[in-house]
């Protein structure tokens, strides 16, 4: 098989919730090393997308592709696979080295948990309920996954909620680590910018495919048997 030149492709995706249509033709392509911030309002769609991208959201129309596979039923994807939703979806009952301990098990990456608590300044609550904690300090936990999980494709889903700004730049260069080491996030983010090149996806572009379709031509001549597809790779 000849290895697909972009990991990530989105192709004709449509998304319908209950009677609207969040957006329609959407389509793009990131290689590896690639940082895709999503933006638009609530309910523009956000959410729903990185749901389609992970799996867990069957799109209306369209498909995803992960090294020129469809995700649904590969092994591969799900191995490369790290999402953080907009909740934090830490065991409260669990202390923050247990919530660490049982991702890393996962990977074989015990040896990183130190590591992990000590980035995001947790290990004074090391042995603390997660459920005893603040809303920030719990979406710090949910992000240290980030630091043992030695996935090639995150999705996050509005990372910054609750952060304070210390947070907020620690999140970045974590994110920014990742792409400079050839992985792939995408982020759906109100307020988060990358000092890196990165690539903005503005789901409201999408709302009209009709129009979305004549953009994607100007900008990115393709054959007319082929589907718009906003290409989104690093140059």
């Amino acid at each position: 098989m000849v290895k697909c030149s972009f990991m990530l492709s989105c192709e004709n995706i449509t998304c319908i919730r209950g009677d609207k249509r969040l957006f329609g033709n959407l389509g793009f392509c990131l290689a590896e090393g690639a940082l895709l911030l999503l933006k638009g309002p609530n309910g523009s769609g956000k959410t729903s997308l990185l749901k389609i991208l992970a799996g867990l959201l069957e799109p209306d129309s369209g498909q995803v592709l992960w090294n020129g596979e469809p995700i649904a039923h590969n092994g591969r994807f799900r191995r490369d696979l790290m999402l953080i939703g907009h909740k934090s979806a830490v065991k409260l009952e669990c202390t923050v080295h247990e919530n660490l301990s049982f991702w890393a098990k996962l990977y074989g990456t015990e040896m990183l948990v130190p590591a992990a608590l000590a980035f995001y300044d947790l290990g004074i609550f090391r042995d603390t309920r997660a459920g005893e904690l603040s809303a920030g300090w719990r979406r710090r936990v949910a992000l240290a996954r980030l630091v043992v999980a030695p996935c090639r494709l995150w999705l996050l889903d509005e990372p910054t909620n609750f952060l304070d700004d210390a947070a907020v730049t620690l999140t970045a260069s974590l994110i920014e680590s990742r792409v400079q080491q050839g992985g792939i996030v995408v982020a759906a983010s109100h307020i988060m910018n990358s000092a890196i090149a990165a690539h903005t996806l503005f789901l409201g572009d999408f709302c009209n495919p009709a129009g979305r379709e004549a953009a994607a031509q100007d900008l990115y001549p393709m054959a007319q048997d082929t589907a718009p597809c906003l290409r989104l790779a690093q140059d």
